[in-house]
């Protein structure tokens, strides 16, 4: 386990020359935001229209990291694409769920589902078949 205000690690990796998954790892907190944020900003700035960012080896979420995924969200449509967030622990989900923002950020619980749904959302855009 990670001490309190860790984020192990952002790997990244881009699919089919569309799709840039980021994988993070520990504790997505007021610590780690401003590093998250600079990734995150990094990857859009790049180019990047369609994020999925899966947290499914994130321990702990508090709303300074939730806000750098709103603002995500919102930079990637305002791109024309999309984010997605997979997202399987009952107590980092809890926290999408309680703030209400497990709809924006497409919160799903497995990487098949997040990848659907941005490929449905990239089909809807015009961008191709993904």
């Amino acid at each position: 386990m990670a001490p309190r205000g860790m984020l192990v690690a952002v790997e990244m990796q881009e699919l089919d020359g569309w799709l840039v998954v980021m994988t993070l790892n520990g504790e997505v907190d007021a610590y780690v935001a401003p590093s998250l944020r600079d990734k995150v900003e990094a990857v859009l700035e790049g180019g990047a229209q369609w994020l999925l960012l899966d947290l499914t080896a994130v321990e702990y979420i508090d709303s300074v990291g939730l806000g750098i995924m709103v603002g995500a969200a919102k930079r990637a449509t305002a791109r024309g694409g999309d984010l997605a967030i997979v997202c399987s622990r009952p107590n980092v989900l809890r926290v999408f769920e309680i703030s209400g923002t497990k709809d924006l950020l497409n919160v799903v619980p497995t990487m098949e589902e997040g990848r659907e749904r941005l490929e449905a959302g990239r089909r809807r855009a015009g961008g191709g078949e993904g």
